[in-house]
């Protein structure tokens, strides 16, 4: 067998966050949006690619309203990752530098990766396009402080997140605060708080494991 490759198309269209603000979509419509994003995903773990660097400018969303994965810079195969001392060293020395924002616990300690690695950055993406806050990082935070965020303090829910002081990130979800807040509550933030487990065989450990509970959240299945 010869060297995998990928072969990326051009592709113009806003990131997902500000393609959800400009159309200021409801939280029932992000979800959608995000279904999308799943799919993606987890069209590349079928193919044994993890993404590793999932983040708002690598999700763009065309005129069309089509989801398109960007930038697999340092993705890696699946298969690859037995070997856990090359891992590491793709982690540490790859071409590009992961981002720290979005980057997993065991990535920033040098670990391996697994398909759990992209569902801890997709469950940032969700809990930021949901409360408009990053559930860890500090506003202007230094990179110290970003992988301190990452690794030590479990994020607050996401109904703690929303309060009355901002109406904007309401606004924004074609919504009030109080209603927000409520929206918020309950199964969703456990969903959330589920794909952001520091301890990765905590989380959930597909892509579609946790769309899968998002599914049921939408049709309001126990």
């Amino acid at each position: 067998g010869g060297q995998p490759y990928l072969v990326l198309e051009l592709v113009t269209g806003r990131r997902s966050d500000e393609h959800c603000d400009h159309h200021r979509l409801g939280i029932a419509e992000r979800l959608a949006l995000f279904g999308d994003v799943l799919d993606a995903v987890a069209h590349a773990h079928t193919h044994g690619v993890i993404h590793r660097d999932l983040k708002p400018g690598n999700i763009l969303v065309t005129d069309a309203g089509e989801v398109k994965l960007l930038d697999f810079g340092i993705a890696k195969w699946l298969a690859d990752e037995a070997d856990s001392a090359e891992a590491t060293a793709l982690t540490r020395e790859g071409g590009r530098v992961l981002t720290p924002e979005y980057a997993a616990p065991e990535q920033l300690r040098g670990e391996g990766v697994t398909t759990a690695t992209d569902v801890y950055a997709l469950g940032v993406l969700l809990y930021q396009l949901l409360t408009g806050q990053h559930p860890t990082a500090p506003a202007r935070g230094t990179a110290a402080e970003v992988m301190r965020g990452t690794l030590e303090p479990e994020p607050p829910r996401l109904s703690r997140c929303v309060t009355v002081t901002v109406p904007e990130v309401a606004a924004l979800r074609h919504t009030t605060a109080e209603r927000l807040r409520k929206a918020l509550h309950g199964d969703l933030e456990t969903i959330v708080a589920h794909a952001l487990r520091k301890d990765p065989a905590l989380r959930y450990p597909t892509v579609a494991a946790l769309a899968e509970d998002l599914r049921r959240y939408g049709a309001h299945e126990p």
